[in-house]
C-alpha cells in the first residue's frame, strides 16, 4: 500500500484535496467523473472509482432452472446464495401444480417477486433491500392481466383469482412509487429516468389496467361471445408489446383499430340473449381501456 501525503485546499470556502495522478490514469478518471467515498467510523475517507457492474459479474447475480420436481428446493438455494435474478424454464408448459409451489414459496421470501410469467418460463427477481424498480411494476401488471384473459378462458378460476390479488397488490406499490415522487421529487426504487410527466402516465397507464383487471375477474364466458373476447384478448396484446418494445407505430394502429372493434361488436349483439350483450359490453370496456393505454404510449 502506498501512503501518500496531500495539503488541503480553500476553495470558496470548501475545503479540497488533489487526487494522485497515476490513480486517476489508471481508472481513467476525469472532471466529473463519479467516484464514491466511503466515510469510517475511525476518521477515516476511503475513495474508490464507480466502476459498473460487468457482464460476467451481472452473470453471477443470475441462474436459470429446469423446471422439475425439485426446482422449488433449487430456486430457494439460488434465493439464499443471494442471486438476484432466478429463471425457471421448460420446453413444455409448466404444470399448475409446480406453479402454486413456486408462487407460495416466492410469497414467502423477503424482498423476492415474481416478475413475468407466462406457460413455459418464470421470472423471480430478488431485490434485497431495493425496491421493485416501477418499470417492472409496470411489466409485472402487463403479464398479470395477459394470464388472467388465459386463465379465463381456460376456466383456471384459481389462477384468475390468484393474479387479481397480485394485481392489486403490484398496483398499490406502483402507486406509492409515482405519488412520493410526484410528492417530494424523490424516486423510491433504482430506475431514476423519467419525468414528471412520465410518471403522471405511468399512473394513468396502470390505471387502466387495473381496471382491466377488475372486469375480467368478473366476466363469464360462453361459445357465443369467446370470437369477440379472443379478439379483446390480441388487441390487449398488442398495447402490450407496443409498451414493452416502446413501438409508437404500433401504439398508433392500436389506437385507431378500437372503432373496427365496436363495428364488430354492434354486428355481434344482434341476435345475442340479454345476458350476452352485457358481456360483450364489458369487453368493449376493456377495449375502451386498451384505445386509453395506447394513447399514453
Amino acid at each position: 500500500m502506498e501512503l501518500i501525503y496531500r495539503k488541503l485546499q480553500n476553495l470558496g470556502g470548501s475545503l479540497y484535496v488533489s487526487l494522485p495522478k497515476a490513480w486517476t490514469k489508471k481508472y481513467k478518471l476525469r472532471e466529473k467523473s463519479p467516484v464514491a467515498l466511503e466515510v469510517r467510523s475511525d476518521g477515516s475517507i476511503n475513495i474508490t472509482s464507480k466502476i459498473k457492474k460487468t457482464d460476467e459479474s451481472q452473470k453471477r447475480d443470475e441462474v436459470e432452472l429446469e423446471s422439475n420436481s425439485f426446482v422449488v428446493w433449487e430456486l430457494l438455494k439460488a434465493s439464499f446464495d443471494g442471486r438476484t435474478k432466478i429463471v425457471i424454464k421448460s420446453d413444455k408448459e409448466i404444470s399448475k401444480s409446480l406453479r402454486y409451489d413456486v408462487r407460495y414459496y416466492v410469497d414467502g421470501l423477503p424482498s423476492t417477486e415474481i416478475t413475468e410469467e407466462n406457460k413455459q418460463r418464470i421470472v423471480i427477481q430478488n431485490f434485497g433491500y431495493k425496491k421493485v424498480p416501477t418499470k417492472k411494476l409496470i411489466q409485472r401488471l402487463l403479464y398479470l392481466v395477459a394470464n388472467m384473459f388465459d386463465d379465463l378462458k381456460d376456466e383456471s378460476l384459481e389462477d384468475l383469482s390468484y393474479n387479481f390479488e397480485q394485481l392489486k397488490k403490484f398496483y398499490f406499490i406502483l402507486v406509492i412509487h409515482i405519488r412520493t415522487y410526484l410528492r417530494t421529487g424523490i424516486y423510491i426504487s433504482k430506475d431514476s429516468d423519467f419525468t414528471p410527466l412520465e410518471a403522471m402516465d405511468y399512473r394513468m397507464f396502470c390505471e387502466k389496467i387495473e381496471e382491466i383487471g377488475k372486469i375480467l375477474k368478473d366476466l363469464q364466458l360462453n361459445e357465443e361471445i369467446i370470437d369477440f373476447y379472443n379478439k379483446i384478448q390480441d388487441y390487449f396484446n398488442e398495447v402490450m408489446e407496443a409498451f414493452l418494445k416502446k413501438d409508437d407505430k404500433l401504439a398508433y394502429y392500436t389506437w385507431l383499430k378500437k372503432g373496427i372493434l365496436v363495428e364488430e361488436a354492434d354486428i355481434t349483439m344482434i341476435d345475442l340473449a340479454y345476458e350476452n350483450k352485457n358481456i360483450i359490453k364489458d369487453l368493449l370496456n376493456i377495449a375502451h381501456r386498451i384505445k386509453d393505454m395506447a394513447a399514453l404510449i
